[in-house]
């Protein structure tokens, strides 16, 4: 069954107001990430073994750890490290060529 021209019109135009803004909204925003890192020794070991790979400037948002049975009584720390990148700065805009300089005669 077809749908009807007017909801097909209204869905696309949503799929387009949606594409904009997620175009927008992203282009001042902080990145954000994930790292990974396993220890046999600890949960807190594997974290700062995953928080050492963390790009400069980034904060640490929240972490999850599971803990796996590999051999009765050996155990596996595998964490995640969720992270924020700060905003990229503006880059610099233009300067204009200033009026002070003499200027070369035509010819």
């Amino acid at each position: 069954m077809a749908h009807p021209p007017l909801l097909h019109h209204r869905r696309r135009q949503l799929l387009l107001v949606l594409a904009g803004a997620l175009a927008l909204g992203t282009a001042d925003t902080a990145q954000a990430g994930s790292i990974t890192a396993e220890s046999i020794w600890d949960q807190s070991n594997a974290i700062q073994r995953a928080q050492s790979q963390l790009p400069a400037g980034a904060s640490v948002s929240r972490s999850e750890c599971t803990v796996v049975n590999v051999r009765t009584g050996n155990y596996r720390y595998i964490c995640t490290v969720f992270y924020t990148d700060p905003p990229a700065a503006p880059a610099p805009s233009p300067t204009p060529p200033s009026s002070s300089a003499p200027s070369a005669p035509a010819p």
